[in-house]
């Protein structure tokens, strides 16, 4: 039994002998491979030329062009009050908002009025004087003429001896108290002007304070200055008005400006290329204004939508911010609350939080490429023989996701704008044009779409 269970290995065995013998005899030798090289597909563009707007992006807040403080001018109870005056509504120019009692200085107008008219009354008393002693100088210059005439008739009878001497003393007396007669009359006339220029100089003096009492009584009211929007009411009718109160507070409606920080390096991207030096104290600030050029567009987001007012350049700071080292810039927006649309088109209100895009004059023909492009200050270009190129580029300025190129580059390169890992010089590419970043790079730097 047990030789039999010892003969049952021997099968197993011969069958393995004969699998490896056939194995050996079927195997072939390894197949050998020829080693390809890899081709990478990337996205390109060939590189536009085309003329660059430079743009910024800022944010602020709206705030009205003009503010006024309703100030009491005069102090008093408040009499009378605009029907409607509460915070926000809308005032045209010339409204009266409110009055000041003004019994008083009404009173004070009176008197001044009486003032005047009583040295007007002296005055032409005056003039009158003047007339009526010039005619008794001219009757009393010609009896005085008749009394010389007498006197020397008297002499000459005395000197013949018909008259005595008492009637020549008699006809020197009267000569005399008639020469007393014209000089008096000719003292009266010429005290005239003097007592003439001190009334004048009275009539002056109250003709001022009756000018400066009207003005007071003026004061009485307070008139919107401008058409514009009540922000505050401090005061309640009948109540009373302390002078230097501010009793109301207005803003305009007729612009309104919204402050934006910029960077230098922003801002200075904006401006026009200038060589010579200038002295910006030699312009105004209209001159400066044109002379830089910058436009600009307000936007807001609302509804699902960007509403937008075209806007201007109004000045910058005088100084930089001393947090963050920025420039203020000032836009100003004509009619914010014109073209209202409710429910679609609000208007610029106070306080809206804007998106400013700042624009410069276009910088013609240059080549651009996406930022996302440049890679340490090269870029990857694919050249004839669809081979990876890195180029160096010198950069004239980036305007957002945009780089103007001012050398390094020439138009229509093709310019790889996809990610490319690992990026080795020389190694070969599958270029397909990518159409839609270029056409979004074109319109970005022609100014045709915002800069994000």
């Amino acid at each position: 039994m047990k030789r039999w269970k010892k003969l049952l290995i021997i099968p197993p065995v011969i069958a393995g002998i004969v699998f490896f013998v056939f194995m050996k005899q079927s195997s072939r030798k390894p197949a050998q491979t020829i080693a390809k090289e890899r081709t990478y597909a990337v996205r390109f563009i060939p590189a536009p030329r085309v003329d660059v707007i430079p743009r910024s992006i800022g944010y602020g807040y709206a705030q009205p062009g003009q503010t006024w403080d309703g100030i009491a001018e005069v102090g008093g109870k408040i009499v009378e009050m605009h029907k409607d005056l509460k915070k926000g509504i809308f005032v045209t120019k010339g409204t009266v908002l409110l009055r000041v009692d003004p019994s008083s200085y009404g009173l004070a107008e009176t008197r001044g009025q009486a003032n005047v008219m009583s040295i007007n009354a002296q005055l032409n008393e005056l003039e009158q004087n003047k007339k009526n002693t010039e005619r008794l100088l001219a009757v009393e210059k010609k009896s005085l003429k008749l009394a010389s005439q007498e006197l020397e008739r008297k002499r000459e009878l005395f000197e013949s001896g018909y008259i005595s001497e008492s009637d020549l003393e008699r006809e020197e007396t009267a000569f005399l108290s008639q020469q007393t007669s014209v000089n008096n009359l000719q003292n009266r006339l010429d005290l005239i002007p003097a007592q003439r220029k001190a009334l004048l100089a009275q009539k002056q003096s109250g003709v001022s304070t009756l000018v400066d009492q009207q003005l007071t009584l003026k004061k009485t009211e307070i008139i919107a200055p401008f058409d514009c929007r009540i922000s505050s009411v401090n005061v309640e009718l009948d109540q009373f008005a302390g002078t230097g109160a501010v009793l109301i507070e207005a803003d305009s409606i007729d612009t309104a400006e919204i402050p934006v920080q910029l960077s230098p390096v922003m801002f200075a991207s904006l401006l026009p290329r200038i060589e010579n030096p200038i002295r910006l104290i030699d312009f105004d600030m209209d001159t400066i204004r044109r002379a830089i050029g910058i436009s600009a567009i307000v936007r807001i987001s609302l509804f699902g939508q960007q509403i937008e007012w075209p806007a201007r350049f109004s000045r910058t700071s005088e100084s930089m911010d001393l947090n963050t080292g920025a420039l203020t810039v000032y836009v100003a927006v004509d009619g914010p609350y014109d073209k209202v649309i409710p429910g679609k088109r609000p208007p610029l209100m106070k306080n809206t939080y804007c998106e400013v895009e700042l624009r410069g004059r276009a910088i013609m023909d240059r080549v651009v490429v996406p930022r996302s492009a440049l890679h340490e200050g090269r870029v990857f270009v694919v050249n004839k023989e669809n081979r990876l190129e890195k180029r160096i580029i010198e950069i004239e300025t980036i305007q957002g996701d945009i780089i103007v190129v001012k050398s390094g580059l020439d138009k229509d390169e093709s310019v790889v704008v996809s990610d490319l890992t690992p990026a080795i010089d020389g190694m070969l590419l599958d270029p397909v044009k990518d159409e839609s970043s270029l056409t979004e790079l074109i319109e970005s730097a022609s100014g045709e779409n915002a800069v994000k």
